[in-house]
């Protein structure tokens, strides 16, 4: 059996770590993602731990989106197989301190700009996160997704640090 979820997670922080997204004139990697200025994290670190400026994305729920459960679906085959629609929701944090500068198109990026900056990039990553094709194992076909966009925007005056928060729901097809 498919390991969907972990597919999903690991293809999104892979994504997320090159900062791979699609362009009109092909893929870019934004060059503060590629020159490793931006930290990803699967899970949030220990606080001793966090470097910043970062992003960190969080499972936080599994089993949403269930349809069809236990009927039949064909999933990137002809063949049908029994199984369901599954989603799996995450929550996706940005993070920049008071040091935080990323320079970006010989531009220095600090504070609430790179903050702006990550969000936006952020989402086009994970909007355009393609989970493979049929050609490779293994395949998640993922039929829907809803992202939120930044909420929760602010800044702890004791830690120095601006933050933001966004949701995203993915629903794949779940064969057994």
């Amino acid at each position: 059996m498919t390991d969907h979820i972990n597919n999903v997670e690991r293809k999104l922080i892979d994504n997320l770590r090159h900062g791979k997204y699609r362009t009109v004139d092909g893929i870019d990697s934004g060059s503060a993602w590629t020159s490793g200025s931006v930290e990803v994290y699967g899970q949030f670190p220990e606080t001793v731990d966090i470097k910043y400026p970062c992003v960190v994305l969080e499972l936080r729920a599994n089993g949403t989106e269930e349809q069809f459960y236990g009927q039949s679906i064909t999933s990137g085959a002809s063949v049908p197989a029994i199984g369901e629609l599954y989603g799996v929701g995450f929550d996706v944090w940005c993070a920049v301190d008071i040091e935080s500068s990323v320079t970006v198109d010989a531009t220095p990026y600090k504070q609430r700009r790179l903050m702006n900056y990550l969000m936006l990039n952020t989402a086009n990553i994970v909007m355009d996160c393609d989970f493979g094709d049929t050609s490779t194992t293994p395949y998640t076909e993922v039929v829907d997704r809803h992202y939120t966009g930044f909420r929760d925007i602010g800044y702890n005056p004791d830690t120095e640090v601006w933050f933001a928060r966004a949701s995203l729901l993915i629903t794949f097809k779940n064969a057994r």
